[in-house]
């Protein structure tokens, strides 16, 4: 059990650039005698004051200036890389995509504005004991692990095969751990990719109704010829949403890890929808140059289709001016490729070794997880490929994946 003092003793550290906010919260938690209390209306200041504080519990809106709330929870994932880092998120959000957008990024919960103050105690409480149980437990895993290692210590000293033994247990313990970690991953994704299927289910009912609704209109009731060009244009755009909706379901469903005969452009083409919004929100132009009767490719098409969104989120975030987006297909002997250019700030030459390494990224602490081309690079060689890259500082990259035509069906995970 958690001492009810412990609690009230705990480190709290709030983010809002609302100096209401603040006043409001500090005398709720003054009044519910909470005791380590600090606050800051400049969200800049947030990753430095967490790093001074090591506070038990972050109260952060989202929507502020210099910095928005996903930053700072990006900041705070990088200083708390491997402990439990409580973020309660107060949000006048009404966007479900916002909200999980936080969540998945590292939020722990989030309370809508305007605030129920006996919800929000009861929230930051709930909150508080999970964390306090948590340092706890890590405390004791730490003094179980000493003991176990002086334990491990003098047996090794009184018989050199139990030191072989306890090794190999360690090395399977280790195992375990990766693979219990592995499961815990995959069962994150399925939830995530259950959620994205049903968030497209409930937009894709409504949108139904609607369509059939205008073309309703458009067959049974005379319009003048405005009217009718507004009712086509609302019909195509609901088309293009239902569109999006199932291509997010497709691409969220777990993969098989069959190869299958795909359609190289459709594939690419539905990354690209994923993509449109944001190509046009940065001011990137989409040129497309596909080989006439390129050759279907034998891929996972899930996996094919994260390799592209990667190459292409790369391209977009090198672009942050505006620029030109090219994407170009050819069909060789034995093999394809597919080409992806950009006419962004390019890479500095010293960095062409490293891109493809794990956990290596030129964007920062807050934006690169340094995973995405690493990832796409692997998943090209398991299907028998390559990824190769060109690139001017200033001037821009070209990323260039080459398939083989034939492969032999195996399965790919």
């Amino acid at each position: 059990m958690i001492n009810k003092n412990d609690i009230l003793k705990a480190r709290i550290l709030m983010v809002d650039d609302e100096s209401t906010n603040i006043f409001v919260l500090e005398a709720m938690l003054k009044q519910a005698r909470y005791t380590s209390v600090t606050s800051t209306t400049d969200s800049r200041e947030a990753a430095s004051l967490y790093q001074t504080l090591r506070p038990d519990l972050v109260l952060l809106d989202l929507r502020m200036p210099h910095m928005d709330g996903f930053e700072v929870i990006e900041q705070i994932k990088q200083i708390e890389a491997d402990s439990y880092a409580p973020i309660l998120v107060l949000t006048a959000e009404a966007d479900p995509a916002i909200r999980l957008k936080a969540l998945q990024i590292g939020a722990r919960d989030f309370l809508s504005k305007p605030l129920d103050l006996s919800e929000v105690l009861c929230r930051i409480r709930n909150i508080l004991e999970v964390r306090l149980l948590n340092k706890n437990l890590e405390i004791q895993k730490d003094s179980i692990e000493q003991r176990v290692f002086e334990r491990t210590a003098d047996l090794k000293q009184a018989n050199q095969q139990l030191k072989r033994e306890i090794a190999e247990r360690k090395w399977s313990e280790e195992e375990l751990q990766k693979v219990n970690q592995q499961l815990l991953h995959a069962e994150k994704l399925s939830a995530l990719g259950q959620l994205s299927a049903s968030i497209a289910h409930e937009f894709n009912n409504p949108l139904m109704g609607i369509r059939n609704t205008l073309e309703q209109v458009l067959q049974g009731t005379k319009l003048e010829n405005s009217l009718v060009e507004l009712v086509e244009l609302s019909i195509n755009e609901s088309n293009r949403v239902m569109n999006l909706a199932r291509q997010l379901k497709d691409f969220y469903r777990p993969s098989s890890g069959t190869p299958c005969l795909l359609n190289l452009h459709d594939a690419i083409d539905d990354m690209l929808m994923l993509k449109k919004n944001d190509f046009h929100k940065e001011n990137i132009q989409l040129a497309k140059e596909y080989a006439d009767c390129l050759p279907d490719v034998n891929v996972v098409e899930d996996q094919f289709k994260q390799v592209i969104l990667n190459l292409l989120q790369n391209a977009n975030e090198a672009c942050p001016k505006g620029g030109t987006l090219s994407v170009r297909t050819r069909a060789l002997d034995s093999t394809v490729e597919v080409e992806i250019e950009d006419t962004g700030q390019g890479v500095p030459q010293e960095n062409m070794k490293k891109l493809f390494d794990p956990f290596f990224t030129t964007k920062g602490e807050v934006k690169g997880t340094g995973l995405g081309l690493s990832v796409s690079y692997g998943i090209i060689k398991r299907h028998g490929g390559d990824i190769r890259v060109r690139s001017t500082e200033g001037k821009g990259s070209q990323f260039i994946v080459t398939l083989p035509i034939n492969t032999n069906g195996q399965e790919l995970t």
